[in-house]
């Protein structure tokens, strides 16, 4: 899963990145030119850490989410139309968006505002998408004035989101019509799920009122999170406690990530490897015997089961199938989230 770090100019953004990421700064590519900056961030999972710890395996995988920053020509970021341009050239592959949005003073900028912020971001997708919209309802007029019949419903759903974006809102409050296969490769920016993180100053975690609509927020002090990131973990848990954060933005903004995107974890074990992978939520065990392997997919006969819950509880693998925990499970078992699973298979 891919998720495309947004904002302003001066909002923070690379700061919340470099908190996710544990980087120490800004890297500026050479030759004066912006680009996508890549972070792969493991997801904390005391699940995976207990596994490890029963198993003893000769390597332990946690869940991993990609977070995309966009970096580089200092400067570039006061021109927001050129900013623009390089963020919905470079966002269209992203899963869902974490939009950064200012709420520190700034001596440039002045006193912030999270609602203004958000709308200027937010209208700019609503035009980009009406921009695909009106391109790809032009050609289709050229097509049928040339005598080509038009198939599908492809026509009257563009319609109806370019009206849903005419009343400036978001396709995202319309999953039902912007989720439908024939709409899938025009890459709605609008139609991805959306975080707000609100950048506060150090000594506040107050989330400020402003008004969003179908997306989640939280508040993060971005500067503090990037600080702490940089220290070993014994430091930090002390930082944190001066500061009153109960968690780090990792965890929390990751937390908040899978929730975006509906996905979970399930876990397979063995002496070789604990692994966690990440589906959609409700995956059938076949196509999350395909996760795995292919070939586990193709031969697939039974997914053993046992929550990991249950499993902790037993002790161990043994003590859960004596206790009646470990089940066997078919094709169309919904996977659910924690469930340890062992594939049987044949080909």
């Amino acid at each position: 899963m891919k998720l495309g770090i947004i904002g302003l100019g001066r909002s923070g953004k690379t700061t919340i990145f470099n908190a996710l990421t544990q980087r120490s700064g800004e890297s500026v590519p050479p030759g004066g030119h912006m680009v996508p900056v890549l972070g792969v961030v493991p997801l904390p999972d005391v699940r995976v850490d207990w596994l490890t710890g029963l198993y003893r395996p000769k390597k332990s995988t946690y869940a991993q989410v990609t977070y995309m920053d966009l970096q580089g020509m200092p400067g570039v970021v006061e021109n927001k139309h050129e900013y623009m341009a390089h963020l919905l050239a470079h966002m269209r592959a992203m899963d869902a968006f974490l939009l950064v949005a200012r709420n520190f003073p700034d001596d440039a900028l002045g006193e912030p505002n999270v609602a203004r912020d958000l709308k200027e971001l937010e209208d700019e997708f609503l035009i980009a998408d009406l921009a695909t919209i009106e391109k790809r309802l032009e050609k289709l007029a050229m097509e049928e004035k040339r005598g080509k019949r038009i198939q599908g419903p492809e026509k009257e759903l563009l319609a109806d989101c370019a009206e849903v974006l005419n009343a400036e809102k978001p396709l995202r409050t319309r999953p039902d019509l912007a989720g439908v296969p024939e709409l899938k490769g025009f890459g709605f920016l609008s139609a991805r799920p959306l975080l707000v993180i609100v950048n506060n100053a150090d000594e506040d975690d107050v989330l400020p009122a402003f008004p969003v609509v179908s997306a989640e927020a939280m508040v993060v002090r971005g500067k503090l999170e990037m600080e702490m990131a940089q220290l070993p973990e014994s430091e930090a848990e002390a930082f944190r406690k001066d500061f009153g954060i109960a968690e780090s933005a990792l965890t929390r903004i990751i937390q908040h990530s899978y929730s975006l995107l509906r996905l979970a974890t399930f876990l397979t074990v063995g002496e070789d490897e604990v692994k966690a992978w990440t589906i959609t939520r409700d995956l059938p065990a076949l196509e999350a015997a395909g996760a795995v392997h292919s070939d586990i997919q193709r031969g697939f006969i039974r997914a053993e089961v046992v929550a990991f819950e249950d499993l902790r509880r037993a002790g161990d693998y043994a003590a859960a199938r004596k206790s009646g925990v470990v089940r066997l499970e078919g094709k169309t078992y919904k996977v659910q989230d924690g469930d340890v699973i062992h594939f049987r298979f044949n080909v």
